[in-house]
């Protein structure tokens, strides 16, 4: 069956029509002509693959990725780049208008990314066997427990890459085995995270008491610097750390220079994961706040980055966050800044708003929500304080635009800046302001 791909989906799928029905086709880009076969039917909807393509894309390349076809983390690196920036914009429109209206003259131009591939300061990855029965890391293929290797991402940052390959040596030498939720022992997942050739890597595990001749060989690493366990033996579930955290040797912390900042993070803190992006990202929250202010308060603020960034911007900041680490953090980092008016809270981040909103006035609040954006009562907790402005950065068009529909009733939405943070995949940041009526 024939159809034409009228636009790009939200995990980057490209949807034609048959016979009214859209049909979600994964590897198709906008306006290409393609036979489909159809693969799932259901009411509403179809899913389908490309048996091939009738008329190409202009903007259609060959994917440097070998596993591509598999992974589907990256699933835009089949377009150029600036046809990808294209596509992240109309995304967000479609998202803003669809659940809040909004105006989509308002969405400026995709702030792109210099580089886009190697951008990855950090890899999740689960670790098994691969065909020859020798440990590694690499993915699972979506929707299945069906494991795959991955020998090399081009998006991981080189350093990153290089430490996540020694260490599974070293894992292999000391004949380490894959989790068993049997046993409740083996390695699970491995996590490294790198700034300024610096790396910090995290043993997700079941009960195993690593020797010391492992971590001594894993800590020799060139960078390594930090080195932890996590020990986790909860079944489905998609945390990848578990509850208790075992500092192996080398620093606790992992510190890094960003931006005329000096920070440093744990392994459960949240830092974005493209760091040169980052700074792109912070320069334009704070061009948002508009001469000197007296308090700026931030939510769900992680290690203090935006805070610490917005230092010069406010007479006293006020970071809220729920993870105790990232709150130590935080407050360390606010330390060594020399940033005495800057503080950061341990609380869930309605409740503590609530309370700071009625005995403080707040000029600006920034929020910066996982994927599922801001909850209830956080929407609750705006809509009857007097915040004058509020930086929304959002990873997530969709709940952004379903936050701003209930926003909307008391703020209007002035300005929505898209940022490319993640080269290649569908993911597209923004920073949205809005004002009080």
């Amino acid at each position: 069956m024939k159809t034409v791909i009228k636009k790009i989906g939200i995990n980057g799928e490209g949807i034609g029509y048959l016979n009214r029905t859209p049909v979600f086709v994964p590897g198709a880009l906008l306006d290409e002509e393609i036979d489909v076969k159809i693969v799932t039917k259901e009411k509403r909807y179809a899913i389908g693959s490309v048996n091939y393509i009738i008329k190409k894309s202009k903007d259609r390349i060959q994917p440097k990725c070998f596993v591509h076809h598999a992974c589907k983390g990256c699933p835009l690196m089949i377009a150029k780049y600036p046809a990808q920036l294209q596509y992240k914009r109309s995304l967000l429109k479609q998202s803003l208008i669809k659940y809040a209206q909004v105006d989509p003259r308002k969405v400026e131009k995709v702030i792109g990314s210099e580089e886009i591939f190697g951008y990855r300061n950090q890899c999740k990855l689960p670790v098994s066997l691969n065909k020859e029965g020798q440990l590694c890391s690499g993915f699972y293929l979506p929707n299945s427990n069906i494991f795959t290797e991955m020998k090399k991402c081009i998006v991981h940052d080189r350093g990153v890459e290089r430490i996540r390959h020694e260490v599974i040596e070293v894992l292999k030498r000391f004949g380490i085995q894959p989790y068993n939720h049997h046993t409740k022992s083996g390695i699970r997942s491995l996590v490294v995270r790198g700034f300024d050739g610096k790396y910090q890597c995290t043993l997700v595990t079941g009960h195993d008491e690593l020797s010391c001749s492992l971590i001594e060989d894993i800590l020799h690493i060139r960078g390594m610097y930090s080195l932890w366990q996590s020990i986790h033996t909860v079944k489905n579930t998609a945390e990848v750390f578990g509850k208790q955290m075992v500092h192996l040797g080398g620093e606790k912390q992992l510190p890094f220079h960003f931006d005329g900042l000096d920070l440093e993070v744990s392994p459960r803190s949240f830092f974005q994961l493209n760091t040169a992006q980052a700074k792109v990202l912070y320069q334009t929250i704070a061009s948002l706040v508009k001469g000197h202010k007296k308090r700026i308060v931030e939510a769900y603020s992680g290690i203090g980055a935006i805070s610490l960034y917005l230092r010069d911007k406010a007479d006293e900041i006020i970071g809220i966050e729920t993870i105790k680490d990232a709150v130590v953090n935080a407050n360390q980092n606010a330390k060594r800044n020399h940033c005495e008016h800057v503080r950061f809270l341990c609380d869930d981040a309605a409740s503590k708003l609530t309370y700071l909103s009625k005995n403080k006035e707040i000029d600006v609040l920034v929020v910066d929500p996982p994927r599922s954006g801001l909850d209830d009562a956080m929407l609750e907790c705006l809509l009857r304080s007097n915040i004058k402005e509020i930086i929304y950065v959002s990873c997530n068009p969709a709940t952004l635009g379903k936050n701003l529909a209930v926003l909307q009733e008391k703020y209007r939405v002035q300005r929505v800046i898209p940022i490319d943070m993640f080269p290649n995949t569908q993911h597209v940041e923004s920073v949205c302001l809005i004002v009080r009526k």
